[in-house]
């Protein structure tokens, strides 16, 4: 879909039929990332990041949404492949930090509409305690409203800013998983990890 949309400068998104299909075999499956990896990135560099474009967040918006979504969609599935065939590096602080708060933007637009009667029961802060990311996380007419800053919620939960865009996106779990601390009520947590990933 990125590349279609970049490489065209499509205000509309591709219809599904005119999309490339990745083959369904396995060795045809890696040649074809194997080709199509270093042609995404070239177009990537090439398109000026003000360019406007179609992006599902809802209307027209700019080239750079694809670069800063391509980041964070490749370091999510980079994990998980690794951790396919054994353990993963973390996502490098800056990025992760910058994953939260784009997990944060995708969260309102495309899932939060299917949700509508979504309440955290509560606040929310988040702390990475390896760079600076803090988020103060309230439930506004089923939307998250957040705040970039440090405050004292209703719960709490810490932990280095990849296991925290690891576990917003569902790979570890917020509510258990012994790389986090947590503080106060649970209902709040809960709510957030019922979001999941993909």
């Amino acid at each position: 879909m990125a590349l279609a949309v970049l490489e065209t400068g499509s205000m509309v998104p591709a219809p599904a039929d005119q999309l490339e299909k990745p083959p369904a075999d396995h060795d045809g499956l890696r040649a074809y990332y194997r080709a199509s990896a270093p042609r995404l990135v070239k177009v990537l560099r090439e398109t000026p990041e003000f360019l406007a474009c179609w992006t599902f967040l809802g209307g027209p918006d700019e080239a750079a949404f694809w670069s800063r979504r391509m980041a964070h969609e490749h370091a999510v599935h980079r994990v998980d492949a690794q951790l396919a065939v054994g353990t993963a590096a973390p996502i490098p602080t800056d990025l992760a930090i910058d994953g939260v708060d784009e997990y944060f933007l995708l969260t309102n637009v495309r899932k939060l509409p299917s949700v509508p009667d979504f309440d955290l029961g509560g606040t929310v802060h988040l702390h990475a305690t390896d760079g600076d990311g803090e988020w103060m996380l309230t439930s506004v007419n089923s939307k998250l409203s957040i705040g970039r800053e440090h405050g004292k919620g209703d719960a709490a939960i810490r932990g280095t800013a990849s296991d925290l865009l690891l576990g917003l996106w569902g790979r570890i779990d917020l509510r258990t998983d012994d790389r986090f601390e947590r503080f106060g009520s649970t209902d709040p947590i809960d709510a957030l990890a019922s979001l999941g990933g993909n």
